[in-house]
């Protein structure tokens, strides 16, 4: 099973679209870590630490992730590529994902994606110290910028693994971005994929169990039953108002 865990909410850059730089900025404490582990149903699963924060500034990261190969897991991560060692990365992580949203350094500078050379750097030394660009993932949020320059150089770069999302709809996200309207065209199905057939376990913060990762705000969160029974009787629970996954588009 595909398992997260927001080990933090602080990062280093300031995304306008992150939900993160609204949070408060602390770190997941180890015993908290352990607990999450130690709850976890039996199997083979895949770990990605990641969240709303950067995961690399965690004091304890590499800790976590000792803790993770040590009981029989696959660790993952998805970072900003701004501070991780990327020889260690490639001894520790069978894959590794980098987040990366444009090569312009001044869009990347207002958009908040600081350090884009650094970052450029880092992922070309992945690729390199892997020796295999597969196993280097990158993931983009489409917000509407010029995608082709960016899409190009990773193919100079051997990437083939690019993974665009749009910008999320959801109310917890969509406030940050109050200029871009966010409508769906389809229909509400008043289903979720990750609810019908659990795709994975999400541990925010604070150490609460979710259906996925896009609940960002956990007092509106009552259970995943809840969710269940409120989408079966044809209405939107208040932790999933927007969210993309209940409509046709």
């Amino acid at each position: 099973m595909n398992v997260q865990i927001e080990i933090g909410t602080h990062c280093n850059f300031k995304c306008f679209y992150c939900a993160g730089r609204d949070m408060p900025q602390h770190y997941m404490s180890m015993a908290s870590f352990e607990a999450i582990l130690d709850r976890l149903p039996p199997g083979r699963h895949r770990i990605s630490l990641q969240g709303e924060g950067e995961p690399t500034t965690h004091p304890h990261f590499w800790t976590m992730v000792t803790l993770l190969r040590v009981r029989g897991t696959i660790p993952y991560t998805i970072t900003n590529g701004s501070v991780i060692d990327p020889q260690r990365a490639a001894r520790e992580f069978p894959k590794i994902g980098v987040s990366l949203d444009t090569i312009d350094p001044l869009e990347a500078v207002r958009i908040g994606r600081y350090k884009l050379e650094q970052v450029m750097s880092t992922i070309q030394a992945l690729v390199a110290a892997y020796g295999d660009p597969g196993r280097v993932i990158v993931h983009t949020v489409d917000y509407g910028q010029e995608m082709a320059p960016l899409a190009a150089w990773l193919a100079d770069q051997g990437i083939t693994k690019h993974y665009p999302q749009p910008l999320q709809s959801k109310d917890d996200y969509a406030y940050r971005y109050p200029g871009q309207a966010l409508v769906h065209s389809g229909e509400c199905l008043y289903r979720c994929r990750y609810v019908e057939s659990p795709l994975m376990l999400y541990y925010d913060i604070q150490g609460v169990e979710m259906p996925c990762c896009y609940i960002k705000d956990g007092a509106k969160f009552e259970s995943t039953d809840h969710i269940r029974r409120s989408l079966g009787a044809g209405r939107i629970p208040h932790c999933c108002s927007g969210c993309r996954e209940l409509y046709t588009d």
